[in-house]
């Protein structure tokens, strides 16, 4: 099992230039822990402003670190021309030498396609044209690609200094978007709506398209986090933060009947409970407990990655988080 170390892209109680220099110290504080890996979610037009270019600062990140691998959880990516993109990745992979996650997802925010002039009923068949260009514009070739929503000719440079490409992870949960990471990714990662059931399900088709693509299976899990002595403690000095989170995922619409089949009991803010919330989703508890959790989800998804997400936009702070990022490499990373 590896563990990656989701960032915050936004705090209501630090400005960004602080936030971000306290991003780039816990992605320190992960790497000398354990953590494989530090990712940043991509998302636009927040409220009160908040980190909306994931690669910018990857690209401190990967300078501040030596091992640590960066990526985004995922890029929205219909919002992104190919070879900008193309572009980007390759310096990100040689700058930090083979050190760069090529994270996708269809993106799903209406406000962004809009601000972005981009139709977002094309989401889907854009995405697979832009992962099409990528293969092409990886292979060091010169190449042409006449699509419906692309049409360009173009050889670009350098070729990869991975080889034969950044890794490249697909985010999920429909049947075309598993079909697409069974057939195109290097790994599936799951959204953090989903319960560990509802993953389990998921990673079933998804496996099963592998089989169809002739590819090995790779699952990771996005999920929230936090260590402590107990988890009573973990929900009084944590809970309310990763709970506010999914309260903002529930009110945009990323919760769906087909997966929760309580979102039509949501009446009220009151309705939207922890316990509710939690089961399956938060990853918390003493390191023991923590460590029993992990085994139990590898056994019933197949798991082999888990992406944690520890610090939300109203807390913890950066100080217990980095005690808490190195309190989990001791007492998991360790011991999974």
């Amino acid at each position: 099992m590896k563990f990656g170390l989701i960032l915050p892209i936004q705090s209501l109680e630090v400005p960004l230039d602080k936030l971000i220099d306290e991003l780039i110290e816990e992605a320190i504080a992960a790497e000398a822990a354990g953590f494989d890996a530090c990712f940043l979610p991509e998302f636009h037009q927040a409220h009160l402003g908040a980190i909306v270019s994931p690669h910018l600062i990857g690209a401190a990140i990967l300078r501040a670190t030596t091992t640590l691998r960066f990526g985004a959880a995922v890029l929205a990516t219909p919002l992104h021309h190919p070879i900008r993109l193309a572009e980007e990745i390759l310096m990100l992979d040689w700058m930090s030498r083979g050190r760069i996650i090529t994270g996708l997802g269809i993106g799903h925010q209406i406000p962004d396609f809009e601000a972005f002039s981009v139709n977002r009923a094309d989401r889907s068949d854009i995405t697979d044209e832009v992962l099409d260009i990528l293969d092409r514009a990886f292979s060091g070739d010169k190449f042409e690609y006449r699509g419906k929503h692309f049409s360009l000719a173009a050889h670009i440079t350098p070729s990869p200094y991975s080889q034969p490409r950044p890794p490249v992870w697909i985010g999920a949960h429909s049947e075309r978007g598993l079909t697409r990471a069974a057939q195109r990714a290097d790994m599936w990662l799951s959204d953090p709506q989903r319960d560990i059931d509802s993953c389990a399900r998921l990673a079933r088709f998804y496996k099963e398209q592998c089989a169809v693509a002739n590819k090995v299976p790779h699952i990771g899990l996005f999920r929230e986090a936090w260590i402590g002595d107990s988890k009573s403690e973990c929900i009084k000095n944590w809970g309310k933060h990763a709970l506010a989170i999914h309260r903002l995922y529930y009110n945009v619409g990323t919760y769906h009947k087909e997966f929760e089949p309580w979102v039509n009991e949501v009446k009220s803010r009151e309705d939207f409970t922890f316990e509710r919330i939690s089961a399956g989703r938060f990853l918390f508890g003493s390191g023991e407990e923590i460590v029993d959790e992990v085994r139990n989800w590898q056994a019933i998804s197949g798991c082999e990655y888990l992406a944690l997400r520890m610090r939300h936009p109203g807390g913890p702070t950066h100080l217990e988080t980095m005690e808490a990022i190195g309190r989990f490499g001791a007492e998991v990373i360790s011991k999974v």
